[in-house]
């Protein structure tokens, strides 16, 4: 009877004392998500975008049916050179997975692009004098995403943010690095307005990943996302390490495209 009594008198001066004792622990601030912004925004532009160095990618593409099972594996890898900024990429090899065997298609492949080449540039030389190229930007809109410059989608800088409404928390990794999980949603819905979550470094403001996906598809899309993983390299390159996107798309029956990409960036070197 004794020792029951212990321990209803330990949960009683517990429950007393403990809420007392933390009440004087000041709670952290909230983040300033302004600020925030601010200093991610800083931190990009720090960066050279016109930047001199290679790498190899390793490019695995794989086709799925209705059912999302896979049933056609495209690995390719690629010499990519970077001069000011201009990227530039090479099929080194390429094997394809079918049926359960791999078989080396690099000459196929390489034969096929060249024709596809060809065609192109003798259909370019047939048509008559086009007509002047609009930005970027519309064209992006209009032809779905094809842009090379990742200042069209991030939401950062301060003539972008009027498009989107943030909410930030605060994580730690597995080293115990703390970052911001910044969540971004579309309140202008368009083809170059992207939402999800950032990862930030806490200490540099530096965006390490992105999983997002455009508040508005492509026509004939009915899926889309990406994510990315970045990586600052001499503290002056902001260069992605990873990139994955699934795309579920088609016009009717006519052509489904069910794919799930994904390349991961190696052997990074600076060219000074």
């Amino acid at each position: 009877m004794r020792l029951r009594s212990s321990r209803f008198a330990a949960v009683i001066i517990g429950g007393i004392l403990l809420p007392a004792v933390f009440a004087g622990v000041p709670s952290p601030p909230p983040i300033d998500v302004t600020a925030l912004l601010d200093g991610v925004n800083a931190r990009l532009e720090s960066f050279n975008p016109k930047g001199n160095w290679t790498a190899t990618i390793i490019s695995t593409q794989v086709e799925h049916d209705r059912k999302w099972r896979p049933e056609r594996t495209i690995v390719q890898t690629k010499a990519l050179t970077v001069t000011e900024g201009r990227r530039d990429q090479e099929v080194v090899k390429v094997m394809e997975t079918k049926d359960g065997k791999t078989a080396d298609v690099t000459e196929k492949y390489l034969a096929e692009q060249r024709e596809r080449w060809e065609r192109a540039r003798a259909e370019r030389a047939a048509r008559p004098e086009p007509a002047p190229r609009k930005p970027e930007s519309e064209r992006s809109r209009r032809r779905g995403l094809r842009m090379d410059d990742l200042s069209e989608i991030l939401p950062f800088a301060p003539d972008r943010r009027d498009d989107f409404s943030f909410r930030v928390r605060e994580t730690a990794d597995a080293q115990g690095r703390r970052l911001y999980l910044l969540d971004v949603k579309a309140e202008v819905k368009d083809l170059l307005n992207w939402e999800g979550t950032y990862t930030i470094d806490a200490e540099t403001f530096t965006p390490i990943r992105g999983k997002l996906k455009p508040s508005d598809l492509p026509t004939f899309v009915s899926e889309l996302e990406a994510e990315a993983d970045f990586e600052v390299k001499d503290d002056v390159y902001f260069v992605p390490v990873r990139t994955w996107i699934k795309v579920n798309g088609g016009f009717l029956f006519i052509k489904r495209v069910r794919i799930i990409s994904e390349e991961v960036y190696e052997d990074f070197k600076i060219v000074r």
